[in-house]
């Protein structure tokens, strides 16, 4: 069985007092570290039989070996050899973020492919992934953090997230915040269960708030030391299930019309 991190997002808890009443605990902020979090997905299909096989083994090994420092999701796009399942089940399918990633990150035209920080990886081999990403964190200089504070009424979710700069920036950024959902239940082709419930792993359920790359939060420079924060709300279908879900904030850098990764923080990692 593939160990997962504990992958509930309810940040706030209860406690008896001694009149045995509940006590809500507020939420608090996730810690700023000057870090990388790279982020990592699995560019696939329900459709394509190697997502099913070699692919689906190895994107278990990947979630295995980078587990805890890294935003991961898998990408069901409604390109080639989709049948638009985890699509239209999207927070607003009319504006699918699984779409978009696709069309904003240079696609080499297979599936299932590997991606870490938006570029292809050079090898699917799980050993491959894990060395980039290692040195992606080793190496990257760091200008700018990501935190966020996770709360839920009923199933209304709000995330509040926050960036804080290290150093200058100039240019144009974005922060979005983004719902993802282990063992959503779907048809694989190649996988050796037939079942329609499948369970697929670290499904992207959409951007919360609605707007696929968040919102912005440098339109020219900024200076270190700043600190920048958005309020994100979002009503969560009742079919997907708390206890699977996690949550990325992910800053981009808008160049023309293409996002780049900046930085991340997830609920995946602690931070």
């Amino acid at each position: 069985m593939l160990s997962f991190l504990a992958l509930g997002i309810t940040v706030s808890s209860c406690k008896k007092n001694e009149e045995d009443e509940e006590e809500l605990v507020e939420a608090t902020f996730s810690a700023h570290t000057q870090v990388q979090v790279p982020i990592v997905l699995k560019e696939t299909g329900e459709l394509c039989p190697p997502c099913g096989s070699w692919g689906w083994t190895a994107w278990e090994g990947v979630i295995s070996s980078v587990q805890g420092k890294t935003f991961l999701w898998s990408q069901y796009s409604d390109y080639f050899v989709s049948n638009s399942h985890f699509v239209n089940q999207e927070l607003d399918p009319a504006n699918s973020v699984n779409n978009a990633f696709q069309k904003n990150f240079p696609y080499g035209g297979s599936k299932p492919l590997f991606y870490i920080n938006g570029a292809e990886a050079t090898s699917s081999s799980v050993s491959a992934v894990e060395t980039a990403v290692n040195v992606s964190i080793a190496s990257t200089p760091v200008d700018v953090s990501a935190s966020y504070k996770i709360e839920w009424d009923g199933d209304n979710l709000t995330v509040t997230a926050q960036a804080k700069l290290y150093n200058n920036m100039s240019g144009n950024y974005f922060m979005g915040v983004y719902l993802v959902e282990d063992k959503a239940t779907g048809t694989q082709s190649g996988h050796p269960s037939s079942s329609a419930s499948l369970e697929h792993h670290m499904v992207m359920r959409g951007s919360v708030g609605g707007n696929i790359w968040g919102e912005e939060i440098i339109a020219a420079s900024a200076s270190a030391g700043d600190m920048i924060e958005k309020t994100f709300t979002q009503a969560v279908p009742s079919s997907y299930i708390k206890d699977n879900l996690t949550v990325g904030v992910i800053i981009w850098r808008k160049n023309g019309t293409k996002y780049f990764y900046k930085q991340a923080a997830s609920n995946q990692t602690g931070h």
